[in-house]
């Protein structure tokens, strides 16, 4: 099988002739808010958010205005080919880095006996299945909501 990664459009030389996976990971040292004004990260504290400055204000003395930062939820992505196993699998690890999210799709060898040989099956992550990464619930077919439900609090906003 040949193989080429793109990253950003443009193909990336790799050390392995065929990798069999591919993994994004996000660096563990980044914050989960900054403030939206300035930037600034801040720390999610039992009384609300605090900078690393200690400096409750921005430049403009207006109070921190705390905001998720993009992609803090994850912790990697990756994308794995099994040839002899006919799969390609997509893992998404959120909150628990011990694990992910995962689906697969793969081919039903030709020789199988029935009317799914050749056929491709997708695998997905479902509710209450044995060893979840993380809970999930229904939302609508298709749709899940990941973890448990927690109301988000802003500065200066009672949840």
């Amino acid at each position: 099988m040949f193989s080429t990664l793109y990253v950003d459009g443009a193909p990336v030389d790799l050390m392995d002739d065929v990798p069999e996976t591919v993994t994004v990971e996000f660096a563990a040292a980044a914050g989960t808010y900054r403030c939206r004004a300035c930037g600034e990260e801040l720390a999610e504290t039992v009384t609300g958010f605090e900078p690393d400055s200690g400096d409750p204000c921005c430049a403009d003395d207006e109070e921190h205005d705390a905001e998720r930062v993009p992609l803090s939820w994850c912790n990697s992505a990756a994308i794995s080919v099994d040839e002899s196993g006919d799969a390609v699998t997509v893992a998404t690890s959120v909150g628990d880095p011990r694990g992910a999210f995962a689906f697969a799709i793969r081919r039903i060898p030709d020789d199988t006996a029935g009317d799914l040989a050749g056929a491709l099956v997708m695998h997905v992550p479902y509710p209450m299945q044995p060893s979840p990464h993380m809970p999930l619930t229904p939302l609508h077919d298709g749709t899940y909501l990941v973890g448990a439900h927690q109301v988000v609090r802003r500065m200066g906003v009672a949840a």
